[in-house]
């Protein structure tokens, strides 16, 4: 199926996936198109690079505490990165109600 699909298919499958990972991780309502798709770019490649589910596949294969340990704190950093994201376009919306 994969194979004979068309790029708009493609493109679809990708921003669904793309909107539901926003969406874990609370960043749906993120409104700056520019953000949006920053947003978006860093998932793709976090994805791409396995990154976001590195930690869950070291400690399935049987990893030593010493070889997991950092890679927990790779992923609590990014847990850390969405939260500030989303604390900034919070304030960035209050600041242009503010501004209106």
């Amino acid at each position: 199926m994969g194979l004979f699909m068309s790029k708009e298919e493609k493109e679809a499958i990708k921003a669904e996936k793309d909107a539901k990972l926003m969406a874990k991780y609370g960043l749906e309502n993120i409104q700056d198109p520019k953000d949006i798709a920053s947003v978006r770019k860093i998932i793709s490649e976090l994805v791409g690079t396995g990154a976001m589910e590195t930690g869950m596949s070291l400690s399935a294969i049987g990893k030593s505490a010493e070889d997991i340990l950092p890679v927990y704190y790779q992923r609590a950093i990014l847990e850390q990165n969405w939260i500030i994201i989303r604390q900034l376009d919070r304030i960035a919306s209050r600041l242009e109600i503010l501004d209106r």
